[in-house]
């Protein structure tokens, strides 16, 4: 155990890295989104445009976080769950 931890410490383990890829419905959307994203930015000026581009920084930005939260609390009732399994009761 101590050396998963250490592991996980070091970054030597990056859960991240080990997630899949996106499946085909979530690739379809992307696309979809990324072709769209492409016909308003023709129809766009520069100033307008750079504002889209502050807005998708600014939702990309929030995602991390809200993902960041979400593997957090996964992690948490993850490790509940085993130490109620290894102790006999809740925690």
């Amino acid at each position: 155990m101590e050396n998963l931890i250490s592991e996980l410490y070091y970054g030597n383990i990056r859960p991240v890295e080990q997630m899949g890829g996106l499946t085909a419905e979530a690739a379809a959307i992307m696309k979809r989104v990324h072709e769209n994203e492409e016909k308003l930015e023709a129809n766009l000026d520069e100033q307008e445009k750079k504002l889209l581009h502050a807005i998708q920084d600014d939702r990309l930005d929030a995602a991390s976080i809200i993902e960041e939260q979400r593997f957090r609390e996964a992690f948490t009732l993850g490790a509940k769950l085993m130490a109620e399994i290894l102790t006999g009761g809740p925690q």
